[in-house]
């Protein structure tokens, strides 16, 4: 494998970092209101460990597992559109992982209590990186970096009843060995209000994500950019009425062909891998192959 020498360095450094990171979410925020652990959230029995059921995903990647065993003790919180709605880590954690989060809400068909969420899932909420990067993509430029909550306001068309809330951090520190780790959870809550909204696109879980996603794979040490606008083929419903089909997860669309240099990449930039469409003439050294999903320019 052909990483910069910087990019090496970065990585073992993460890899150092171990379960002193791990972390889950145990506290709903609703308007800025914080809630008791594992009020309105169905505790797992997963503990902080992460799930890496990335190749082969269960059901259990819905809410983690245990959880539905949980679920009746669990409260349902009352909210309307236009709520502030959040989720804060257990026991003071903050994430210490690089990666994106997102936030899903599936619509059970009567008592949330008694759903699976087997039914459809629309996402309300993602993000990505948040500060510009110097010569290289460092951990502290992910929006979720040191942030013990993440948060989205409801959109005002949701059409009433009672949903699964799923937070998610997606952490990428290992994910260019299929090591990419997942850290989630769901809320229970019940939408008030007259909403007529459609969301979506719908997805399924398991079916969230390819697990051959190059933005799931992607070695984010030592390059200069993370090059893709979402993880996962869907996009994020932010109310009115969705035109299109339901749809399966599937892989993140591939980054855009990098600026400039006439169609080149810069030294230690992607010029290749499974999904990638940019370019890949090196402007500097040549193009190596890291593994599957991706490629860079190496002196």
């Amino acid at each position: 494998m052909h990483f910069s020498i910087a990019g090496i360095a970065l990585w073992a450094l993460a890899a150092t970092q171990g379960v002193e990171a791990h972390y889950r979410y145990s506290k709903l925020i609703v308007n800025g209101r914080v809630t008791n652990d594992w009020e309105y959230i169905r505790e797992n029995s997963n503990f902080i460990m992460p799930t890496k059921q990335f190749l082969q995903p269960s059901d259990d990647f819905r809410c983690n597992s245990g959880s539905f065993a949980n679920a009746g003790r669990t409260k349902v919180h009352k909210v309307n559109p236009g709520d502030s709605i959040g989720f804060r880590l257990w026991n003071g954690g903050k994430i210490l992982h690089p990666g994106p989060t997102t936030i899903h809400m599936s619509r059970a068909p009567g008592d949330v209590r008694q759903y699976r969420g087997d039914g459809d899932w629309f996402k309300v909420q993602e993000t990505l990186i948040c500060r510009a990067p110097g010569r290289y993509l460092a951990d502290t430029d992910w929006c979720s970096w040191d942030q013990p909550d993440q948060t989205f306001t409801l959109p005002r068309d949701t059409p009433p009843g009672q949903y699964l809330v799923r937070v998610e951090h997606i952490a990428l520190h290992g994910a260019q060995s299929g090591d990419t780790e997942f850290y989630f959870t769901c809320a229970q809550i019940e939408v008030g209000g007259n909403g007529n909204g459609r969301p979506g696109p719908l997805v399924k879980i398991p079916g969230l994500y390819n697990s051959n996603d190059p933005a799931l794979r992607f070695f984010i040490y030592g390059v200069p950019s993370y090059p893709y606008t979402r993880v996962g083929q869907h996009t994020v419903w932010t109310g009115g009425q969705y035109g299109g089909g339901g749809g399966g997860g599937g892989s993140s669309p591939a980054p855009a062909p990098a600026p400039g240099n006439g169609g080149t990449v810069p030294l230690w930039g992607q010029c290749g891998g499974e999904g990638y469409t940019g370019p890949t003439r090196c402007a500097e050294g040549t193009c190596k192959v890291s593994n599957q999903w991706y490629s860079q320019c190496v002196n």
